[in-house]
């Protein structure tokens, strides 16, 4: 969800990436559907494994 809102707020000025180290074969349908409810399609998202190379990649690392 966090991803979804910064990608929409910031557009194209900000390349977003979120992943996980034990991610699920989809995105929750209840997130979807919360999205959604805020004008914020994410149904084309799939979950990711976070890989060191796309740590290494980034300017920022934000972990929750």
């Amino acid at each position: 969800m966090a991803a979804g809102f910064l990608t929409h707020l910031a557009g194209d000025r900000i390349e977003v990436r979120s992943s996980g180290t034990a991610p699920a074969d989809s995105v929750n349908p209840a997130v979807v559907a919360a999205m959604l409810e805020e004008g914020i399609d994410i149904s084309g998202n799939t979950p990711k494994i976070l890989t060191d190379e796309a740590v290494i990649a980034s300017d920022f690392v934000i972990t929750m």
